[in-house]
């Protein structure tokens, strides 16, 4: 927290006193605090605190609770982390990223988010070589047996009870590698849980295998990044390199609202 000798450092003294309120609530969690607790918290005087409280009441960033008169946050600070995050342009973040790694790398790049049961594409960033996934922006795909899907269904199912009850009736195999049962495709989804990305290796399109990792947007799965190669690349490389070079040429470039999936094995 802010010393309270930095309150006369700023330009408003009095809008610094109400986000270090909310700040101080915040750290309080649902219990929160009474006038006087935040009052010494914050080194302030309580009746000019209290004129501040009212006027966050007001607008409901702040909420008194009725049965212990603490104060807590309002609903105000749900629906504008809500509105802002909605609006987040996933797109328009990433794309410049994705096309810098294409042209460095000379693969296919991918940004897609699940949509139910199916991938939606946000972006594509081509090749220079002939590397023909089948897919473009705005492409739906059902998402399971591809690097992107297991990617995000990794990071958003808790266990195998809810993969299934989610995608029971959704495996559609499009190749003769591809898992063709849940049980099967389950295998691949714990895999990258422990790992902290996915592979799709001939799953979707033969001669092609793909690397995805998934990112999370104000903590929350959002959507996933790939990698496309073909497939005897990918076997003299590896699936360690490709995973890598994923992940931290991602981790140096992603805006701050942005974070890959940790890998469950490391935690």
């Amino acid at each position: 927290m802010q010393d309270a000798k930095e309150i006369g450092r700023s330009p408003m003294p009095s809008v610094d006193k109400a986000l270090r309120a909310v700040m101080e609530l915040a750290e309080a969690g649902v219990d929160g605090l009474a006038l006087a607790d935040l009052a010494d918290r914050l080194s302030v005087n309580r009746s000019s605190l209290h004129a501040t409280l009212r006027a966050l009441r007001h607008r409901h960033f702040v909420d008194q609770d009725r049965a212990t008169g603490h104060y807590v946050l309002g609903s105000s600070l749900l629906a504008a982390a809500n509105l802002y995050y909605r609006n987040f342009d996933l797109r328009g973040a990433l794309r410049p990223v994705l096309v810098r790694l294409a042209a460095e790398l000379n693969e296919v790049f991918h940004l897609a988010i699940l949509d139910g049961t199916d991938l939606l594409y946000l972006e594509k960033v081509e090749s220079r070589r002939p590397i023909q996934p089948g897919t473009s922006i705005g492409h739906r795909l059902p998402a399971l047996t591809t690097a992107l899907g297991r990617a995000i269904v990794a990071a958003t199912c808790r266990d195998i009870e809810d993969f299934r009850a989610r995608f029971a009736g959704h495996l559609e195999p499009r190749t003769a590698a591809a898992p063709r049962t849940l049980d099967e495709e389950w295998v691949e989804i714990e895999r990258a849980q422990r790992l902290g990305h996915a592979r799709d290796v001939e799953h979707n399109i033969e001669g092609l295998t793909a690397v995805a990792v998934a990112l999370r947007l104000n903590g929350s799965p959002a959507a996933a990044v790939s990698i496309v190669t073909l497939t005897p690349d990918f076997q003299a490389s590896g699936e360690e390199y490709f995973a890598n070079l994923l992940r931290e040429r991602l981790a140096a470039s992603l805006p701050a609202q942005l974070e890959l999936e940790t890998p469950r094995g490391e935690i």
